[in-house]
């Protein structure tokens, strides 16, 4: 049985992998001229390493810590300590410090920790504000999902101060590329829900070099090692449908590939532009119509001298760049020198459109404002990059739209992190994840095999789960209440 794969990033990638290993012949065909997608790197005419983007990793990642293993690549990744620093203008600092304790009071002490230095929002408000935040903590499965329908600031404005949410902003820009009035409750609380049941789960690592240097060509000597075949600049651009099945893809326009099973791992966008017409009778392909992009884009920035020691991630508020790292002091066997920022810009919007100067200048104006040593420091070099940037836009309701992996065309499936996932919205954990369960359907539909890649979250503090059962309890218990009131007042 032969298997084409459509698109060499994460997700295509492990679904190439996990098919070989199910016995499976494979071919992985990739648009761009590198693999990786969005998890990738190169180096630039200089020999410095170029990201495109700042990728972070939380141990909450299971099946992308599972896959790195597999792959003998966890050890690449350069865990830090478990905290964040938001740096504010003329270079005042708080930082968010989560202790070794038991959650939430993990958490609890990490808030403490910053209010004790953030003076720009009263107190109050960020309080009022992080209690909506950390209430998934309490919630089950379905209440999260029933949160898909309202916008995170909808939801926090419900209960506290978006004041307050200010705080959080960066984090959720730098998460989702989306800000907090127009990204779902639902997933911003799937994020809490991780980071605030243990202490474990906040801590962050970065790539032990380029992110595609660490990764990908693993990948790729694993798919040669079991029989596969890769190649590069082999965009798709028609799929052929006879019967209800895919009889052949055309490539650049001119070479017709063949299959027994086809696996789109290309993104949405890609994917309804080379589907024919009739493939959008099907409200599963109409869906797909339904996705637009979270624009971003990264910056990267030289200088000549050191700006800081600190060797995690800093937010900054009213800035185009949100989430950032002085990369000489995560990876200072590679970046060497002076202080080497690599900035996030999201939602980028609203600057996309504008020259990479222009975009240089405003965000070096910021970073002289927040780091008082730039003003004498000189820039040796910098880059702005969009290649490979951006998510889906995680907005109110787009959870019902994210397609199941089974397409209803017999020998059509799809993976990447915008398929059906409870996960998280999208991102290296949901690539993976789908890229698991695609394997697992191919292994029952075509194989007859029952398999299980995937493993699921849970909260393992013993505190957080009694939490949660008395909650779940006294919300039962309050549920069976207000029916027996119900019926009370229907008799009369």
């Amino acid at each position: 049985m032969k298997a084409l794969v459509m698109g060499g990033g994460m997700s295509g990638l492990a679904t190439a992998i996990n098919l070989l290993d199910l016995g499976v012949e494979v071919e992985l065909i990739e648009a761009d001229e590198m693999f990786g997608g969005r998890a990738s790197s190169w180096l630039d005419e200089d020999g410095d390493m170029i990201d495109n983007a700042l990728h972070v990793f939380f141990p909450y990642y299971k099946n992308l810590m599972r896959f790195f293993e597999k792959m003998g690549i966890a050890d690449n990744i350069a865990w830090k300590h478990t905290e964040f620093y938001y740096a504010m203008p003329g270079g005042r600092k708080a930082s968010l410090r989560f202790k070794d304790i038991p959650a939430p009071f993990h958490a609890a002490y990490a808030f403490a920790h910053l209010l004790k230095d953030y003076k720009d929002i009263p107190r109050w408000k960020i309080i009022v504000a992080g209690m909506p935040m950390t209430s998934g903590l309490f919630m089950n499965i379905e209440q999260l999902d029933r949160l898909d329908s309202i916008s995170m600031a909808t939801f926090v404005n419900k209960y506290g101060s978006l004041d307050g949410l200010k705080l959080m902003e960066p984090g959720i820009n730098g998460l989702t590329f989306t800000p907090s009035w127009g990204v779902s409750a639902k997933v911003m609380l799937n994020w809490g829900v991780k980071v605030f049941s243990s202490a474990k789960n906040a801590r962050v690592g970065f790539a032990n070099g380029g992110l595609g240097e660490i990764w990908v060509d693993n990948c790729l000597d694993y798919i040669r090692g079991k029989g596969g075949t890769v190649a590069l600049n082999q965009a798709v651009t028609a799929i052929n449908l006879e019967g209800g099945q895919v009889t052949s893809v055309v490539v650049n326009d001119s070479e017709v590939k063949e299959a027994d099973i086809y696996i789109s791992a290309i993104s949405p966008y890609s994917l309804r532009r080379v589907l024919p017409d009739e493939a959008f009778d099907m409200e599963y392909f109409r869906d797909l119509w339904h996705f637009q992009h979270a624009p971003s884009m990264s910056l990267q920035v030289w200088f000549d001298r050191k700006l800081t020691d600190i060797d995690v991630t800093f937010f900054s508020t009213d800035c185009i760049f949100n989430t950032y790292a002085d990369l000489s002091n995560v990876l200072p066997h590679i970046f060497k020198g002076g202080s080497m920022f690599e900035m996030v810009l999201s939602p980028a919007d609203h600057i996309q459109g504008l020259p990479d100067r222009v975009i240089f200048d405003i965000a070096i104006e910021q970073i002289r404002d927040i780091f008082p040593e730039a003003r004498e420091a000189e820039v040796r070099k910098w880059k702005v990059v969009r290649e490979r940037q951006g998510v889906y836009r995680a907005s109110p309701g787009m959870e019902s739209h994210r397609p199941f992996q089974r397409s209803p065309v017999d020998n059509l499936y799809l993976t990447g992190d915008y398929t059906k996932t409870h996960v998280s919205s999208g991102g290296m954990e949901a690539a993976i994840w789908n890229a698991n369960k695609t394997a697992e359907l191919i292994a029952a539909d075509r194989l007859d095999e029952s398999i299980s890649l995937n493993v699921e979250f849970e909260i393992d503090e013993p505190f957080m789960k009694y939490i949660r059962q008395i909650t779940a309890g006294a919300i039962a218990v309050g549920g069976i209440g207000a029916l027996a009131l119900m019926r009370k007042m229907r008799k009369r």
